[in-house]
């Protein structure tokens, strides 16, 4: 009768991790870096992995998603010794209304990045619905600021317009407007971002310009961005790479494929201030699925410095997603 009893009970709870919408996903990559300078002593050869694992649940309308990460990039054991939460979220719907709070990451959708964008942070809320095809979205954070964002599509160009507030105590209004379409056969993007006070490094008034088409059989993108004032910097997080503390950025990114391999070659030019010299970059990436279930990915990039050492960095992944 224990027998049973014991066998019953294991059927029970089986049955309910199998009816349980419960999903682990992830991805993984290592990466050998050879960083060749014009100063022998900046010559550096660096091993460093990023692991992600995603947890996510869902019952009914309401989903909950924990990632942590674990990254190294130095040939010290201090950042393998610990996990960061990346996310930690709960989404769910009232009615028509999108709920989502928690810990998670806001990134930006453009060339033009801020200190805001690319942050991972906790006390986070947003709210949205759709209504007669206009999507209305507010957003708040703890001990920052909130936004309401408003977007829809008119004649097949898209607009998102975005009203809030920033800075450590979210205190300088600003607002961020972003008009996209196609012409042509051509994808364009716009984009304006402007802060009512002073501009400060982190509080700049910035705009972006991407257009995207084909060529060739090639896919070619021309972007820019640029900081109002010669004193301010942002970091940039889109088609041309990431640049940290400049003042603006152009460049050309032509992707194609090639006997089984992407490619894709990037000519950016970066001004630390307006009007300095440029630093100039020529960055080619080979990417290639392998038989293992692994990406291959190589990428060497050449950076010419206007003031400090020029490099020749050659960086080579392995990647898998699971």
């Amino acid at each position: 009768m224990k027998k049973q009893l014991l066998i019953a009970a294991v059927a029970a709870t089986m049955g309910t991790a199998a009816m349980a919408d419960v999903s682990i996903s992830g991805q993984a990559k290592v990466n050998y870096t050879n960083t060749d300078s014009t100063t022998e002593s900046s010559d550096t050869n660096i091993f460093k992995h990023e692991v992600d694992v995603n947890v996510a649940g869902k019952s009914g309308d309401t989903s909950v998603v924990f990632q942590m990460t674990n990254t190294s990039s130095t040939n010290t054991n201090a950042e393998t010794a610990s996990v960061e939460i990346v996310e930690s979220s709960v989404s769910t719907k009232i009615g028509d209304v999108s709920i989502k709070m928690g810990q998670f990451q806001s990134t930006s959708d453009s060339m033009l990045s801020d200190a805001t964008n690319d942050t991972i942070a906790a006390g986070r809320f947003q709210a949205s619905t759709t209504i007669a095809g206009v999507t209305l979205k507010y957003v708040d954070q703890n001990t920052s600021g909130e936004a309401v964002i408003i977007s829809g599509e008119v004649s097949g160009v898209a607009i998102s317009h975005k009203m809030g507030n920033g800075g450590a105590n979210g205190t300088d209004d600003y607002t961020d407007t972003v008009v996209s379409g196609s012409v042509g056969g051509v994808s364009l993007k716009y984009r304006s971002k402007d802060y009512s006070d002073v501009d400060a490094s982190d509080l700049s008034d910035m705009t972006s310009f991407e257009a995207t088409g084909s060529l060739g059989g090639a896919t070619v993108t021309y972007a820019m961005a640029d900081a109002a004032h010669a004193s301010d910097t942002f970091s940039t997080d889109g088609v041309l790479g990431t640049y940290g503390s400049i003042n603006n950025v152009s460049g050309v990114k032509i992707a194609s494929s090639l006997a089984g391999n992407a490619v894709a070659l990037t000519i950016a030019s970066t001004e630390l201030t307006d009007g300095a010299t440029s630093n100039d970059y020529t960055k080619v990436v080979i990417t290639r699925p392998l038989a293992s279930g692994a990406t291959f990915e190589a990428t060497y990039t050449d950076a010419d410095m206007a003031t400090g050492v020029d490099t020749k960095t050659l960086d080579l992944e392995l990647a898998v997603k699971f």
